[in-house]
């Protein structure tokens, strides 16, 4: 059993389609997190989105044999400094890798180069950085563009999974991963800011998702906060400096949707005469809808096998924003 003073690091995969809200989620998930990626354009979305400008590396990776030396650097990362570390569009570092493996590849025997080297060296740190991250004493979110289902050179099928050059490669970084989901659209969910969930179901063949933690299903809300929040397990999710009272709104959100209330009457009454950062509290509030949403989907009993039904929009239209200053 996990002390009360223990708090597990867990490692994440998540993929999808490009501007389905990746980055903005693993920002309001871990926002003391240490981000590797290009800073101007998670700078934008932290600014633009959310209300706070996140710490970025300056030198970020940008092919994968940097990554597992930096990785490798990070294995005594101070939690007080940073919980979490975020490598944003891990696809990219692939595709950049490969090419540049391509132009360094060995000379075959036919006097043409190893056209199997990239792969090779492709599988190497894929492996390696699954292992190393694996001993990393934060958190690790990787996001990965989307790889369709499809067939290997060998016509063996491959499920769909993260986007990396091999198709052979798809299950690697997952199968280590704690938390491996796929992000979606679903306008049936009730966020009114934006319908954000993560596809979860590992009996699909289709797909590579799994969730360790038991919280995920086939509709979870798009929130990893608030899903690692729901599991059994004593993870430690700050808040920025000066927003803790966000658990407060979003509390306040979840209880009135509880309790029976629409989505659009829990919002307003949770930021009822507040003034604080319009974005802040919209931040707080997805959480909060995040939150009763989960709570609902946990009190379908384990030994009650009807399907559950399906949350309908209560309205098309978006409630109003929350109060201005």
């Amino acid at each position: 059993m996990i002390e009360d003073n223990e708090h597990p690091s867990v490692m994440i995969t998540v993929y999808g389609k490009p501007k389905q809200k990746k980055t903005s989620d693993a920002l309001a998930a871990f926002p003391r997190a240490l981000f590797l990626g290009v800073p101007s354009a998670i700078t934008l979305v932290a600014q633009n989105e959310l209300g706070f400008t996140p710490s970025v590396h300056s030198d970020s990776p940008k092919n994968l044999t940097e990554l597992v030396s930096m990785l490798k650097s990070f294995t005594e990362l101070d939690p007080a400094e940073y919980d979490a570390l975020v490598i944003d569009d891990t696809s990219h570092l692939c595709q950049r890798s490969m090419v540049e493996w391509q132009e360094s590849a060995p000379m075959g025997r036919s006097g043409k180069k190893d056209k199997f080297y990239p792969y090779q060296q492709l599988s190497q740190h894929l492996l390696e950085i699954a292992h190393t991250a694996r001993y990393l004493n934060v958190h690790l979110l990787m996001n990965f563009h989307e790889r369709t289902p499809g067939t290997n050179a060998e016509g063996r099928f491959c499920p769909g999974g993260p986007d990396v050059p091999s198709r052979n490669q798809v299950e690697t970084l997952p199968s280590w991963c704690d938390i491996n989901v796929r992000s979606m659209l679903d306008p049936t969910y009730p966020d009114p800011w934006f319908p954000s969930i993560y596809y979860c179901d590992p009996t699909n063949p289709e797909w590579v998702t799994g969730d360790r933690t038991g919280t995920c299903s086939a509709k979870t809300p798009g929130n990893l906060r608030e899903i690692l929040r729901a599991s059994k397990s004593n993870y430690h999710l700050s808040r920025l400096p000066g927003l803790e009272w966000q658990d407060e709104v979003a509390e306040s959100v979840a209880n009135a949707m509880i309790e029976g209330a629409a989505v659009q009457d829990a919002i307003q009454s949770a930021v009822s005469g507040r003034t604080d950062n319009r974005l802040h509290l919209r931040w707080a509030c997805q959480d909060g809808i995040a939150r009763g949403v989960l709570r609902q989907q946990s009190t379908q009993s384990l030994f009650d096998f009807s399907e559950p039904e399906t949350n309908k929009a209560s309205s098309p239209s978006l409630p109003p924003p929350p109060p201005t200053n």
